[in-house]
């Protein structure tokens, strides 16, 4: 019990990490929707796009193989060895990377930033900073270091907010919102580093194990790639086939319903670690349990969010950013919560997948879903606009979690709960109907109405016995131990 205290506690503080980095969103949003040009926004959601893509190749995978590989170290002298040598590899990389950009800076400046060469200049700096501070944040992770790894990501998430909308609102425009983005990440880069040699010291690299490493990495950056596809291309191909006014539409509601993805984050960041020590220690019924109940209560929280996301849509996007804004997005946002909500549940069971070691199959089912979530892009956006978008995000990750979740329960037996997940769904319909005969606008009252649906759908859940005396007693036990 007090393991999955413990355990419960690391994922509660990543998780609500994960709540406050999405606050921050929120209130960047209306500060760029309001002061940029829609199609400067656009741009700027393009360089946020790239921005996650480039270091999922550029670091090989690489991140993943130390969570996987240094999960159970207790050496120090292993893990300076293996975290210098995965770090060297992917410091070339993001050298590389960011060089190709340096080379192309005149075409890009011409695609993405108006002709602005300055900007194009300085996303290099941004794009070889990312790929570094992806993989040294993940070293918190690993070692299940809950509150350093949250301290690092609301520094970047408020740092962030604070020098780019220092920048834009002195009206240096989207060169201005770059130069921010530039500065939050060497801020974070710089401490997260004198953090880890603080604890494992400096060691030079002599690569033993870099050949295995690698064997279990490469095979996940076709995956990484192909889920990049899968959920951010649909900004490429909107700028391409209708411009990037309608990316500065696309991108407020799909950012809305992407927050769903919040509420996976605490589990999919935690688990892998914990669930690896676990499986290596053969200790398979504590992998059954965290299976179970991070599921659970995953649903739990997702399911209903999804929902409400849906029918509030419009009068969110109204506060978040413009009546324009809104009004060409407001349906974009229910697909893609609908989306978001299974890639969640995707990024749980494929845990199993992980500990198994079958990175192969992985990059299988993303290049599947991204050959379809192209495909699905060039054929719907030229009849259907930013909607044909958000439906190919869904039809992808639905086709993801179907093969993930067949493949994850064969390879490993826990249970999934399903009747609770048909509770959760009921009562999430009627929190709907609620909503819909509300119909709330403006602040106070969507927040009345947030607070009064949550309150009705936990009430009837309760009542519904989705929760039992044990599991209420466990949460206590959590929050009186924090």
């Amino acid at each position: 019990m007090e393991t999955y205290i413990h355990t419960a506690q690391r994922i509660g503080i990543v998780a609500i990490t994960n709540i406050l980095v999405a606050l921050s969103g929120i209130i960047l949003l209306p500060i760029l929707t309001k002061t940029l040009p829609i199609s400067d926004y656009g741009s700027w959601a393009l360089i946020l796009v790239t921005i996650g893509f480039v270091p999922l190749l550029a670091t090989l995978g690489l991140r993943l193989a130390m969570v996987r590989f240094l999960a159970a170290s207790t050496d120090k002298q292993n893990t300076r060895e293996i975290f210098y040598s995965l770090l060297f590899v992917v410091f070339f990389g993001a050298l590389i990377a960011s060089a190709l950009f340096f080379v192309f800076a005149r075409p890009i400046a011409a695609s993405l930033f108006h002709n602005d060469l300055a900007t194009a200049l300085i996303f290099p700096l941004n794009v070889f900073l990312a790929c570094l501070n992806l993989f040294i944040t993940d070293f918190f992770r690993v070692f299940q270091q809950a509150k350093s790894y949250s301290g690092l990501i609301l520094l970047q998430a408020y740092a962030n907010v604070a020098l780019v909308a220092f920048f834009v609102l002195l009206g240096y425009g989207l060169q201005g919102a770059v130069f921010g983005l530039l500065l939050q990440q060497l801020i974070v880069l710089l401490l997260a580093f004198y953090l880890i040699v603080a604890r494992i010291g400096v060691a030079v690299p002599k690569f033993m194990h870099l050949r295995e490493h690698l064997r279990f990495s490469l095979p996940l950056v076709p995956a990484d790639l192909s889920f990049w596809i899968t959920n951010s291309s649909d900004r490429y191909l909107i700028g391409i086939l209708i411009g990037t006014a309608a990316v500065g539409y696309y991108s407020p509601a799909y950012t809305l319903g992407g927050s769903i993805l919040l509420i996976s984050g605490g589990l999919a960041l935690m688990l892998p670690s914990v669930l690896a020590k676990h499986y290596d220690d053969e200790n398979c019924e504590a992998v059954r349990t965290l299976m179970k109940y991070s599921l659970k209560y995953y649903c739990g929280v997702a399911i209903p969010s999804t929902f409400a996301l849906s029918v509030l849509s419009k009068p969110l996007l109204i506060i978040l950013s413009t009546p324009q804004i809104a009004t060409n997005g407001y349906l974009v946002t229910p697909l893609v919560a609908a989306g978001m909500f299974l890639l969640g549940a995707s990024q749980l069971l494929v845990q199993v997948v992980m500990l198994k070691k079958k990175t192969t199959f992985i990059g299988t089912v993303w290049i599947t879903s991204a050959a379809l979530n192209l495909g699905a892009n060039l054929l719907l956006i030229p009849y259907f606009g930013i909607l044909g978008a958000a439906l190919a995000t869904l039809l992808a990750f639905a086709l993801a979690f179907i093969v993930i979740a067949m493949y994850s329960l064969r390879q490993f037996k826990f249970d999934i709960n399903v009747g609770f997940v048909l509770k959760s769904v009921c009562v999430s319909i009627l929190i709907s109907v609620f909503l819909l005969l509300w119909g709330p606008s403006g602040l106070a009252n969507v927040l009345l109405s947030i607070l009064l649906a949550t309150c009705l759908y936990v009430g009837i859940l309760l009542a519904l016995k989705g929760f039992t005396v044990d599991e209420i007693k466990f949460f206590y036990s959590v929050f009186m131990r924090s």
